[in-house]
């Protein structure tokens, strides 16, 4: 079994479309929202041979092995890899293909990843046909947020959420595959609950050095004259390397809270070990507690595409200033 259908099984949603299945009340369309975009795409894939395998996603027979090629003529799978969603492609689905007759299985399935990225007009035909399904025929979509979606949308499909998964559940399941255990301990928390990303954070470079950077920032920046020099190392970042550094971040904070609390044997970076117990007796806990709270949203302002040097200087600030403040209650 695949990797990624172990951690689906984990899931409220699988139990829910395998009891609707169970039940002979399979819905006429399902919508996954996962936060981990690398897997979104798998997760309909499973999602797929959940309903349409026998055995209830077996990855053995012959429906499960053809769908995971997305070669399986009663499974469609849109957009195509590397292809944009279309309101004409929509259109397609919603107007002619969904009233095409299964070839082999009892119901033909269409699968729609990266819902969120569909227009208003590729919602408005989508919505046509979740309105008036047709006999037969299951939607599914994938969604990284549903926050784009229309309302009259979310109202008509069931809602499946793939929850984030604890660094110790991730680790469990990739201990075996990678030579470097305490690496691998590091990219499990820094993923944030994403599996689908631990893959790509492993043979990344930037996973060490964004570490490293972290400690030695946290460890070296006493005054606010120090801000201009670590801003402008974080501005030149990509948008990608800014990403794993503000997860670092939370990563290392962590550890350092774990030192301060007495419980350096739960540290994930415990080749900064030393390091780590310095920085635990520079920084007051109520300031990490309360910078962590403005690294979750300097984070969520991230993903939403706000400026990036605005960003770097709000942290920046936010770790001098609360822990001068914590120092004088």
């Amino acid at each position: 079994m695949k990797t990624v259908e172990k951690f689906f099984r984990k899931t409220a949603a699988y139990r829910a479309v395998a009891a609707d299945k169970e039940s002979g009340r399979t819905s006429h369309s399902y919508l996954i929202v996962t936060r981990d975009e690398a897997w979104a795409r798998e997760y309909l894939k499973a999602l797929a041979k959940l309903i349409m395998c026998e055995k209830g996603g077996c990855g053995e027979c012959r429906a499960c092995r053809l769908i995971e090629k997305e070669n399986y003529a009663d499974c469609e799978f849109y957009p195509k890899e590397g292809e944009k969603i279309t309101a004409d492609g929509i259109d397609l689905i919603v107007s002619e293909k969904c009233y095409v007759k299964p070839l082999e299985a009892d119901i033909r399935v269409f699968a729609i990843a990266g819902a969120e990225k569909m227009n208003l007009p590729a919602q408005n035909k989508l919505l046509k046909t979740l309105e008036e399904p047709p006999k037969n025929v299951c939607l599914i979509l994938s969604a990284t947020s549903d926050y784009t979606l229309l309302p009259t949308v979310k109202s008509r499909v069931k809602r499946l959420e793939i929850p984030l998964f604890s660094a110790e559940e991730i680790y469990a399941e990739f201990e075996g595959r990678f030579a470097d255990k305490a690496k691998l301990k590091t990219v499990c928390a820094l993923c944030d609950g994403r599996p689908g990303e631990v893959e790509s954070l492993y043979e990344n470079d930037a996973v060490s050095l964004s570490v490293g950077e972290c400690v030695s920032l946290l460890e070296n920046m006493k005054k606010s004259r120090d801000i201009a020099y670590y801003s402008g190392k974080l501005i030149k970042k990509t948008r990608e390397e800014f990403s794993t550094f503000l997860s670092a971040m939370r990563v290392v904070m962590r550890d350092v809270i774990f030192v301060q609390e007495g419980r350096a044997d739960m540290i994930v970076n415990s080749a900064k070990a030393g390091e780590i117990s310095a920085i635990a007796e520079k920084y007051r806990q109520g300031a990490l507690f309360t910078f962590l709270g403005v690294l979750d949203e300097v984070t969520a302002a991230f993903e939403g595409y706000a400026n990036q040097t605005m960003l770097a200087d709000r942290l920046l600030f936010a770790l001098l200033e609360e822990n001068y403040r914590w120092q004088k209650l």
